[in-house]
Formats: C-alpha cells, sequence, structure tokens
C-alpha cells in the first residue's frame, strides 16, 4: 500500500465499508472519499477467519489506493514548500499563482 498523499489522514474503514479521510497539509481541512462497500471478494460467505481477513485486506488495499488517486484532485502540491493543499490555501488569483498562499506571502516579503 502506498504512502498517503497528504501528511494527515484517518482510515475509517470497518468490517462492512472503506472510507478515508485527507486533510489539507495547511490549513486541516477534511476531504472523505467515497464509501466503497466491502464485497467479500464477490463470495456469499466466507467461514475460515484467516481467508476473511486476506480478502479484507486486499479490498482494504484497492479502496485506499483509489481514494489516494482521487485526493490527487482534491489537493492541489505547492512546488515551493511540497505541501498538499486545498483550493482554499492554494494561491489561485494573487501575483504568484503556482504557489500556496503561505509560500506567496513569503515571496512578496521577500521582493
Amino acid at each position: 500500500m502506498s504512502s498517503p498523499l497528504t501528511r494527515k489522514s484517518i482510515d475509517r474503514s470497518d468490517t462492512r465499508q472503506f472510507t478515508f479521510s485527507f486533510f489539507c497539509d495547511n490549513c486541516g481541512k477534511e476531504w472523505k472519499s467515497q464509501t466503497t462497500a466491502f464485497e467479500a471478494g464477490g463470495f456469499t460467505s466466507i467461514d475460515d477467519d484467516k481467508a476473511w481477513q486476506l480478502v479484507w485486506a486486499h479490498e482494504h488495499s484497492t479502496a485506499f489506493e483509489q481514494a489516494n488517486l482521487e485526493a490527487h484532485l482534491q489537493f492541489c502540491l505547492c512546488p515551493k514548500c511540497g505541501r498538499r493543499i486545498c483550493d482554499d490555501c492554494f494561491d489561485a488569483e494573487g501575483p504568484h499563482e503556482d504557489i500556496c498562499r503561505e509560500c506567496a506571502g513569503e515571496k512578496i516579503k521577500n521582493e
């Protein structure tokens, strides 16, 4: 399983479904992934606990990877500081549109 896109994330999965939260590296704004149901690998029942755990772990990993990919659409990468930030923290309208507002503020101070 790959590393979470943002520095803070929470796995909110349980035995019936998978969902994950990712947080802006600057302000902490939360984004929750879509909930994915645990399908038990398509089996109607799994009697063996080890088999159930393996199937759950596989589906959990797949759901996390999908959520992590979707998080790329929610958080921008600031090329200056390397943080993943939400749209609210990105300097989309300022003079330094390619970096986060915090880095843009530092850049303005240094100009």
